[in-house]
């Protein structure tokens, strides 16, 4: 457990004086339908917990865990980035990270989004949506990506 918390702890420290400081970021799961509304993060999932321990802020607050919105809310949210989680179950259309791509990429409302205009989006594996061991590798993995983006200031 202390190494868990030290793992933890040496992810947020990597971000030292570059936390992403209110940084619109949205979550997206899947979609029974692509051009669906989304499952995304809510406020008091996983998700949410590694926005918040880098400073980043959900754009999605509704305290469902997964909640399903539409893409005209959360194209009112404008984040400026788009988190895609990859998995490796086919239950929908929307577990592929290249199905969510291609629909941010050619879809009239989500092709105007700062995130996918600015091409800030981010691949991140299930296991990081989860409670366990993931999650601390979430952390390092999702602060890595938004240094890479230069995003984390």
């Amino acid at each position: 457990m202390v190494d868990l918390k030290a793992r933890e702890d040496a992810a947020v420290a990597s971000m030292a004086g570059r936390l992403a400081r209110d940084l619109p970021v949205v979550v997206w799961f899947s979609s029974r339908d692509v051009k669906g509304d989304a499952f995304v993060a809510g406020a008091k999932g996983v998700p949410a917990y590694l926005l918040d321990k880098l400073g980043a802020r959900n754009v999605i607050t509704t305290d469902e865990e997964w909640p399903q919105v539409g893409w005209e809310s959360i194209a009112a949210a404008d984040p400026a980035v788009i988190v895609l989680v990859r998995m490796d179950r086919r239950l929908f259309p929307a577990d592929d990270v290249a199905a969510k791509l291609d629909f941010l990429r050619t879809d009239p409302v989500a092709r105007r989004l700062a995130a996918v205009r600015a091409n800030r989006i981010v691949v991140m594996d299930v296991a990081a949506t989860r409670p366990g061991l993931g999650t601390i590798a979430g952390i390092r993995e999702l602060a890595d990506n938004l240094k890479a983006l230069g995003l984390a200031r």
